[in-house]
């Protein structure tokens, strides 16, 4: 047996001590067990094993002599280096023939599997609590059942299948199929967003090309310091084994009421490249993951973007790049004197508002739905930006292009109001009878047209005229700030 594990892992293996025992059944237990891949001491061993147990019986010895009952291997710990090892997995398997061991029943539990990604770094730490391999041989496919925990992001994996037999040539050709849970993932490890996921999932393929469907929830999922959204995702994906890359076939994630599209790659060196769509969702829920503060407006929403997070990231929001086209009807904003001053300013602008000065007409004035939607959004750094950008309410439209600052929510857009009515029209009191003696000037054939400019926060938004004096004309800032292409 201790010759056959040495071949097997192509490893000179020590042996601390050994020690036969005959009763009840036949058997050995070795101790301090150092297996080094072929030879190497200039590298942490491949693995150590503190005590195994081999048992089987008098008949099989005699009958059998290469079967065994059971072998228990208590205090394994396999330490792998990933940028030592090829992607088939070949280095760590003898190109000899394979053993013609066969094993009924083989437990490793509390064990230790470390792998290393890149030198200098501290490895990832694979705790198993239980494994339990059935039918053991070179020649056909063992069944497992396996509890550990995964180290990023944090959390309790169980599964069981069936694996093999093992491909010496090539590790990745080896067959696998089984299912797995998920429980108690934390995605705050991963800067910038958070929530608490679990999941079920069903696998089958070879270990380089694993078909995964399943489903995940995470009720409190959020991106930075928005609020907490329940999230829940169903998908069709291949995941690479030998090197952790994944294809997303398709999935489908549900926030409230929004469904949203979503398939691409996870590529560990690449980064991730995913392509969205919402045909149909809400604007609430699309916001209120990224909104601390409440969401500002709600309404109906469509979305298509091509979305890239480059590895080894920082911040979720400053590193997430998206390069799209949406479009928010019926929109409605949750503050309420934010609605009002749109509802005055559409009925004044449509020239519906009442000839009688009313102490607050903007709050007297019917409730109006506005749009919103954009030919170009591309989101880089943290900051949105905006090309042929229109606002539209009954009575006024606006068009324009600018930015957006998701991570202190300034906003900053320059453009043209077309109005049905004067300009004098769009404010109350002393600043319409102010602007009256100008109304001539943006006098147009079907109303007015005057170039404005949005300050401000989104919550607190500041429109004003963008005259040529003004420092916030667009002749005199200069167009959008240019972003270079993906």
């Amino acid at each position: 047996m201790i010759p056959a594990l040495a071949q097997t892992f192509s490893s000179t293996l020590t042996v601390g001590s050994y020690k036969r025992f005959y009763f009840p059944s036949p058997g050995f237990v070795a101790r301090n067990i150092v297996l080094r891949l072929h030879g190497s001491t200039n590298i942490p061993p491949l693995a150590t094993i503190d005590t195994l147990t081999a048992t089987g019986s008098y008949l099989d010895f005699i009958v059998h002599p290469h079967h065994l009952s059971s072998l228990s291997i208590d205090g394994l710990h396999v330490q792998i280096s990933a940028s030592r090892t090829p992607e088939n997995g070949s280095k760590f398997l003898s190109a000899s023939s394979p053993s013609t061991i066969i094993v009924d029943n083989i437990t490793a539990n509390q064990s230790l599997l470390d792998i290393t990604t890149s030198p200098g770094n501290p490895p990832m730490r694979f705790v198993i609590h239980t494994l339990t391999l059935k039918d053991v041989s070179s020649k056909e496919p063992m069944s497992y059942q396996v509890a550990f925990s995964n180290p990023v992001p944090p959390g309790e994996l169980i599964s069981e299948g069936h694996l093999g037999p093992l491909k010496r040539a090539d590790l990745g050709s080896t067959s696998v199929s089984g299912k797995a849970a998920l429980t108690g993932v934390d995605l705050g490890v991963f800067k910038g967003i958070a929530g608490n996921l679990q999941g079920d999932g069903a696998f089958r393929g070879l270990l380089s090309h694993v078909e995964i469907t399943g489903s995940t929830e995470t009720p409190n999922f959020r991106v930075g310091q928005g609020q907490p959204e329940h999230l829940a995702t169903s998908f069709h994906a291949f995941v690479n084994g030998m090197n952790g890359n994944v294809a997303l076939d398709k999935v489908q994630a549900t926030a409230g009421q929004t469904k949203i599209n979503v398939s691409g790659s996870i590529d560990r060196k690449q980064g991730w490249r995913l392509a969205l769509a919402v045909p149909n969702g809400r604007i609430q829920d699309l916001m209120r993951m990224f909104a601390h503060d409440g969401v500002p407006i709600t309404g109906a929403a469509t979305l298509h973007a091509d979305a890239f997070v480059p590895p080894d990231h920082d911040k979720f929001l400053k590193s997430l790049q998206i390069k799209g086209v949406f479009a928010l009807t019926d929109m409605h904003f949750t503050h309420a004197e934010t609605q009002q001053t749109i509802d005055g300013f559409s009925q004044r602008a449509s020239g519906t508002a009442p000839k009688k000065k009313l102490t607050n007409a903007d709050a007297a004035a019917p409730t109006i739905a506005a749009s919103l939607q954009t030919q170009q959004v591309m989101l880089r750094d943290g900051v949105t930006h905006f090309a042929n950008l229109l606002f539209t309410i009954p009575g006024a439209k606006a068009d324009g292009m600018g930015t957006f600052n998701l991570l202190n929510k300034q906003v900053d857009v320059n453009g043209t109001l077309h109005m049905d009515t004067d300009l004098s029209d769009a404010t109350t009191g002393i600043k319409s009878d102010l602007l009256k003696p100008i109304d001539p000037l943006f006098k147009k054939k079907h109303g007015t047209v005057a170039p404005v400019h949005l300050s401000g926060t989104y919550t607190h938004p500041i429109v004003g005229l963008a005259l040529p004096e003004d420092r916030n004309h667009p002749r005199r800032r200069g167009p959008a700030h240019p972003i270079s292409r993906q």
